[in-house]
């Protein structure tokens, strides 16, 4: 009787010695110097020449150079829970520079996040995520793919600091792209993959809670547009997708706005650096707001962009499949202000 026992509680043990579920990742926190393995291979595209010198991409930032797009058509089946995080790790990439620190004069990695709007690399991501970092001496923006391969950036389509968007050229790849949904509203399901804080691989579910315009500076009502949702990021987090229940990309990761109960109305603090921690909350914080660049304006850029490039060469225009109906997309409160103190992620 005790060997039978004996037999069964080893069999129950040995069938809860794994946490996780087949083929799942076990995720290793994100280095600050980064990976050993990615630094090799960047370095191997830096001997041969093929990556992009940053005043080069500075210079591309101000002035894009447009492509004609194609962009994938919405779905719409939804996914189960699990099914949206497997697409989302899938097609995942990362964007970020490797560069020579003033510091210590090594070769360091600082990346945050991204997602493919083409097959054939079309990346978009944060405008603030392409803006070199402070201690840099000489580097390099490249692309992280879901299987660790390393691609040059060699063109940006289309910029807006406004809007908070990036368009990126990514060389070498075959990428798994995402479809635009700007027909969204508060209350619908929202889930991020990111690495915030440099925790990789962090999945949360969340919802859309509002549509607002960012208030102060210069930009237009269309260029001010943002969304709200209550998934979860932080540094190192900016530019990663934010998909629906069907896996559409409805925005991208922005910002953070610490709401406290003596904060001043529309009073801006300085953006927090990728993947470097923030201050702890102000005292007397309320609420954590999470802020998110559309998809409406990501594909009002891509759609400029295409626009200017069919001009520019007519011969060789492939069109944009917009994939959507007319963008009406989600009802924003005009006119309703941003809160918070927005710490960029």
């Amino acid at each position: 009787m005790k060997i039978i026992l004996l037999a069964v509680l080893m069999a129950g043990a040995s069938g809860f010695s794994h946490a996780q579920a087949p083929g799942v990742p076990i995720e290793d926190r994100t280095s600050q110097t980064g990976h050993e393995a990615v630094l090799a291979k960047a370095g191997v595209l830096r001997e041969e020449g093929k990556l992009m010198p940053s005043a080069r991409l500075m210079e591309l930032v101000k002035s894009p150079v447009p492509e004609d797009l194609t962009l994938p058509a919405v779905k719409t089946d939804p996914l189960a829970r699990p099914a949206i995080y497997e697409l989302a790790r899938r097609s995942r990439v990362r964007v970020g520079w490797y560069y020579l620190c003033t510091s210590c004069q090594n070769w360091h990695t600082h990346f945050a996040g991204g997602y493919p709007l083409t097959q054939d690399g079309v990346i978009a991501t944060c405008e603030h995520v392409v803006q070199p970092p402070a201690k840099m001496k000489e580097g390099f923006l490249i692309v992280l793919d879901a299987e660790g391969n390393v691609h040059p950036v060699t063109s940006v389509i289309a910029a807006s600091a406004t809007r908070d968007i990036c368009l990126l050229r990514a060389a070498g790849g075959t990428f798994h792209p995402l479809p635009l949904n700007d027909q969204v509203r508060p209350g619908d399901a929202a889930y991020c993959l990111s690495d915030p804080l440099g925790n990789d691989g962090y999945f949360s579910e969340g919802m859309v809670n509002r549509f607002y315009r960012k208030p102060g500076g210069k930009a237009s009502p269309e260029e001010a547009l943002r969304v709200n949702v209550s998934t979860d990021w932080a540094p190192g987090s900016s530019g990663s997708p934010i998909l629906d229940q069907c896996g559409n990309v409805i925005g991208h990761v922005s910002t953070i706005s610490a709401m406290t109960a003596n904060r001043q109305e529309g009073r801006e603090k300085e953006p927090a650096p990728e993947n470097k921690p923030t201050r702890s909350a102000p005292p007397g914080t309320q609420i954590v707001l999470h802020e998110a660049s559309p998809s409406r304006s990501v594909r009002q850029l891509a759609e400029q962009a295409a626009q200017t490039a069919r001009a520019q060469n007519p011969d060789q225009s492939s069109g944009t499949d917009a994939g959507t109906t007319e963008p009406d997309g989600p009802a924003p409160a005009p006119g309703s202000p941003a809160s918070g103190d927005p710490d960029q992620s």
